[in-house]
């Protein structure tokens, strides 16, 4: 066994992740079926997208069945890791911080990472709303190809048009003046399993009920934003797949749900 395979596993072992009330979100019966939290990504062949927390996940047709699995369960383990670590933090840059320390040592190496910053006055910005914001950044974002951001854009559009999964998702992305959200585009390059994603954190001047949906008419917000591009070592992803899935439980599936596009 290789080093990094070994470190990996240690890894997964030791780390303490955010707890789930069973069924507390209704969101297990896919699981308790299935055993496959890549169903809810769709199957092969179609594009999808799903909720993992508080990132808006999106999936090109040409993802197989096991790289939806390999993408969900990364997904959710860095998601309730980072959650354990930041509590109250969790719509902050350390939240994202401590998620990407915990991708990065699952199977996945970084190619890019980047924060930058804005800030939004409501009033000027022509966004209505901070999901328009991102929709903009994302479309003129040279980090993801033409069918990443269209297939992106299409998910957050359908998911703020959902009011049932979009009031799932609002559990982990509104804190009151902060909220963070992240858009996430995984697919297949030259062979290769890759993961693109921008992560955005909002601190307001006021209380937001609802970062999908709600006027920023009258808000004005500090952005920070967080463009990481990496790729899957798949021989580490096969090799600790197992490992993951028991540390996840598979029976509680109350951090992902799917969303229709």
């Amino acid at each position: 066994m290789s080093d990094d395979i070994a470190q990996a596993l240690a890894y997964i072992e030791s780390a303490t992740l955010h707890p789930i009330e069973v069924g507390f979100y209704s969101r297990a019966a896919v699981l308790s079926e299935e055993k496959d939290r890549g169903k809810y990504l769709g199957e092969p062949g179609q594009d999808g997208a799903a909720t993992v927390g508080g990132t808006l996940v999106s999936v090109l047709a040409n993802l197989t069945g096991q790289n939806r699995t390999d993408v969900a369960n990364s997904l959710e383990f860095a998601s309730r890791v980072a959650a354990k670590e930041v509590g109250d933090n969790d719509h902050t840059s350390a939240y994202w911080d401590a998620f990407k320390k915990s991708i990065f040592q699952i199977g996945w190496f970084r190619q890019a990472d980047q924060w930058s910053t804005d800030f939004i006055n409501g009033q000027t910005t022509g966004a209505e709303n901070f999901s328009d914001y991102v929709i903009d950044n994302v479309r003129g974002d040279p980090l993801y190809s033409s069918a990443e951001k269209e297939i992106v854009i299409r998910a957050l559009q359908s998911l703020r048009s959902q009011a049932e999964k979009r009031a799932f998702f609002r559990r982990f992305t509104a804190g009151g003046s902060k909220g963070s959200f992240g858009v996430n585009s995984a697919t297949v390059t030259n062979g290769a399993l890759a993961m693109r994603f921008s992560a955005f954190t909002f601190n307001c001047n006021a209380v937001v009920d609802d970062y999908l949906i709600f006027s920023i008419k009258n808000i004005t917000a500090d952005v920070g934003k967080n463009n990481v591009d990496a790729a899957a070592n798949q021989r580490t992803i096969d090799s600790v797949r197992q490992k993951l899935e028991d540390k996840l439980d598979k029976a509680a599936g109350d951090y992902i749900d799917s969303v229709d596009i």
